[in-house]
């Protein structure tokens, strides 16, 4: 297995970050959702409750696969490369659709293309060090 590479560490840093925020931006959720449940308050408080609890779900795999990064875990590579593939597809579409929509400029959305192309270079990079998350062979 080896060392880790200092990619590996930056994006397994950055996921447990994320996942922090997530659940602080969770329990926000459910917290506001709860005060929502007071008579008058004219909050969707369902919505609130479910759409925390979902936030608080992310942020708990988030920081399962941030961890399993960080250790070298070949589900946790597995999970990140899946991930990263479906988000390139999905915001590839997205930006093909909104380029090519009948009636529209079809001006090319800048941000989305950053996106695009920073997961495809993201993507490429989990393909390059894919062997350092191979289980050792047992002798």
């Amino acid at each position: 297995m080896g060392r880790r590479p200092l990619g590996i560490l930056i994006l397994g840093i950055l996921i447990l970050l994320a996942s922090v925020v997530l659940a602080l931006i969770g329990v926000a959720g459910i917290l506001v959702g709860l005060a929502g449940l007071l008579p008058a308050s004219g909050l969707n408080a369902e919505a609130l409750l479910v759409g925390g609890v979902i936030t608080l779900a992310m942020a708990v795999v988030l920081g399962i696969a941030g961890s399993g990064l960080l250790a070298l875990r070949p589900w946790a590579w597995w999970l990140a490369t899946v991930v990263t593939l479906a988000a390139l597809v999905y915001t590839g579409v997205g930006l093909y659709q909104a380029m090519t929509r009948p009636g529209g400029s079809g001006n090319l959305d800048l941000g989305s293309a950053f996106t695009v192309a920073f997961l495809g270079v993201l993507f490429a990079y989990l393909l390059t060090v894919r062997n350092r998350f191979r289980r050792p062979i047992a002798i």
